[in-house]
């Protein structure tokens, strides 16, 4: 009996999950700022055009997902904990690429 007990609870649990998609991933609609923020699961923003962010933490638990049609500024305090995930994707390349050695060190500076 404890078995289907169990197995009642993941079957709930798992229900949730697809049921209410926001329960693991949040979304917003297209903005122009995010700011004040502290991510702690994984959150996909969606700019218009610019988006523009200050005053955001991700946490170790965090994963940001960023993306613009034309660029992404970090205009104020902004703050990736180590473990947490920023991904940065805009229709903007980047003027400068550094490459990283396997410690997180910058190895190398070039124009893109």
């Amino acid at each position: 009996m404890k078995r289907i007990q169990y197995i009642r609870l993941s079957l709930s649990a798992l229900l949730f999950l697809c049921v209410d998609p926001m329960a693991a991933t949040e979304l917003s609609d297209s903005i122009d700022t995010y700011q004040n923020q502290i991510v702690s699961t994984e959150v996909f923003v969606q700019g218009r055009d610019v988006l523009t962010s200050n005053n955001v933490t991700v946490t170790p638990t965090g994963d940001l997902i960023m993306t613009a049609p034309i660029r992404i500024e970090i205009a104020g305090p902004f703050e990736v904990q180590l473990g947490g995930v920023l991904k940065l994707n805009s229709g903007q390349q980047w003027p400068i690429v550094y490459d990283y050695d396997s410690s997180g060190n910058i190895i190398a500076r070039h124009k893109n």
